[in-house]
């Protein structure tokens, strides 16, 4: 397998040829018949997409394969059948796409329980190897949402197996998102494209420098000069320094992530497709459900609409929530293994209980915050089979269901302390959960040999935990050198640049689309020269690429 990552060589001279190809495809456009035309397109970007996934992961292909022609298969017969046929098929496919999802996202948990199974191989495929297809977890949702909106009517028909199987493939946004839905995208395969404006292509090309820029500067090196010397050796590191590597690390999540949709909005661009705005400056939320409105937002409009509405959403309670009310309310008490602790919980629930049963406000309060726990649950879940996932789902959820809760409907203006504080309270949870969402590790599972999960993940977690609370000075770390300093003044940089005031983003947005074409064709060569030595030295994958 080769590497075909968006910060590689390799990629950017096959996407150049490629974007040669589509060029002169839109300009032969008005010497072809619209269906021809419109074909040729379609063909071009899958051929692309299935070669750039053969390079990247290889004999996985294969399972991407399959869930494309069992699900356009499956999606073509909900389309004709009526009543409980209909019903059935729904219930396969959901079934066929969640099974398979679970089953290759969690082998290393199954692996496990059962080692001969780990140890085996078959027919020159190991465990370590198509247990964790690249881009499972996104292409998956787009298929389950997919199959959802067709039998919701949403997308009047099914498309064809060539428009499906582009959609579901399709490269700038396979591995890591945006997720992008059927009803958004189909459309515009079928459209005739002609070429594109000059002021779409320099916007594009501005889109694929920020996003290179982010990964490289903000992202690797921030990464690799301030927040892995700190989790590589966490007892020590003094308080202080675990904070700012913290700071560091959700900095360099965020400019990984959100670099790696900018470069898929710009390539999608300039072969004209529109995808997705993803990230809305996250870390300027005033609250959680705010903050994640703004994060990963093509994510959680899919939780959303798929999950959290169909749960009760703000209204009420579902079977499924009750049930996992009363699960969870079982495990505390299982888990505080005392009377006195059972005797606590069950009043707590009473009252909870009188409160929702004599107001109806309470109600639905108590109904939205118990939906997005159990949502924010499933999304760690979702992150990997690891305490450490399932604890910072915990946190967040915790954080979102508490804000529900003690929050009143805003009446007017609200007040700029209060503002503050819910800025203060909000980024910090984000922060510290990710304690453990960093020990578990998603960068580890792509470099791992053996598997996705750290065994001392958890320890890990808990040691930085016990710095941040007992060791409080500064010590400067063994590690303290020139590239530690670097780390911090790229710090403030990236922070600067993310909360700077609105007038002021706006303003820089201006200026930049301002630039000669010519300069950001020169600005991302450059990039592509920095790509080059940053891969050498710093150089990480992307945190969400084999996800």
């Amino acid at each position: 397998m080769m590497n075909m990552s968006f910060s590689s060589w390799t990629f950017w001279v096959l996407f150049a040829a490629l974007f040669m190809v589509h060029a002169g495809l839109q300009k032969w456009k008005n010497r072809a018949t619209s269906t021809l035309h419109v074909r040729a397109r379609k063909l071009l970007l899958l051929s692309f997409s299935l070669g750039f996934y053969l390079l990247a992961a290889g004999k996985l292909l294969a399972v991407m394969a399959t869930s494309i022609v069992l699900n356009h298969l499956l999606v073509h017969a909900l389309h004709r059948n009526h009543g409980t046929r209909r019903s059935i098929v729904f219930f396969v496919a959901l079934a066929l796409n969640i099974g398979a999802l679970a089953a290759f996202k969690y082998a290393f948990f199954i692996a496990d329980l059962l080692p001969t199974l780990a140890a085996g191989t078959w027919g020159g495929w190991r465990l370590d190897q198509w247990m964790l297809p690249l881009g499972i977890s996104f292409y998956t949702f787009q298929a389950i949402s997919y199959v959802i909106d067709v039998h919701r009517g949403t997308l009047d028909k099914p498309a064809s197996l060539l428009s499906f199987a582009t959609y579901l493939t399709f490269f700038p946004q396979l591995v890591a998102g945006p997720i992008v839905r059927a009803k958004a995208f189909l459309p515009q395969l079928e459209r005739r494209e002609g070429e594109l404006k000059s002021s779409a292509v320099r916007s594009n090309v501005l889109l694929l420098v920020q996003g290179m820029l982010k990964k490289m500067v903000l992202g690797d090196m921030v990464g690799a000069w301030l927040v892995d010397p700190v989790f590589a050796d966490p007892g020590a590191t003094a308080g202080p320094f675990v904070l700012l590597a913290l700071y560091g690390y959700s900095l360099q999540v965020y400019a990984d992530f959100s670099g790696y949709t900018d470069m898929a909005q710009g390539m999608a661009g300039l072969l004209g497709i529109q995808l997705p705005r993803n990230f809305d400056y996250p870390y300027r939320a005033t609250s959680p459900s705010a903050f994640w409105r703004r994060w990963h937002m093509s994510l959680s409009a899919w939780w959303k609409d798929y999950v959290y509405i169909p749960l009760g959403g703000n209204r009420r309670f579902s079977w499924a929530t009750i049930l996992f009310v009363l699960l969870a309310w079982a495990m505390l008490g299982m888990r505080w293994d005392a009377l006195g602790g059972w005797l606590i919980l069950s009043g707590t629930g009473l009252l909870l209980l009188a409160a929702t049963l004599m107001a109806p406000a309470m109600q639905k309060k108590t109904a939205t915050a118990a939906n997005v726990l159990l949502v924010m649950l499933l999304g760690g879940l979702w992150h990997g089979a690891h305490l450490n996932f399932l604890l910072w789902g915990a946190i967040n959820g915790t954080a979102l269901a508490l804000w529900v809760l003690i929050s009143k409907p805003a009446n007017g203006q609200i007040n700029r302390w209060t503002q503050a504080a819910g800025w203060f309270f909000t980024f910090h949870v984000v922060v510290f959960s990710r304690i453990w969402f960093r020990a578990g590790s998603l960068l580890d599972w792509n470099e791992s040999t053996v598997g996705p999960h750290p065994e001392n993940a958890w320890s890990i977690a808990k040691s930085l935990c016990a710095q941040l609370q007992r060791h409080w000075s500064w010590e400067l770390p063994p590690f303290w050198g020139t590239e530690m300093i670097w780390g911090l003044w790229l710090l403030a940089l990236g922070y600067a640049l993310h909360l700077m005031p609105s007038s002021w983003q706006a303003q820089k947005e201006t200026t930049l689309h301002k630039l000669p074409l010519g300069m950001l064709w020169a600005a991302w060569c450059a990039c592509g020269c920095l790509a080059v030595w940053t891969q050498s030295s710093y150089g990480k994958p992307f945190i969400y690429w084999q996800f």
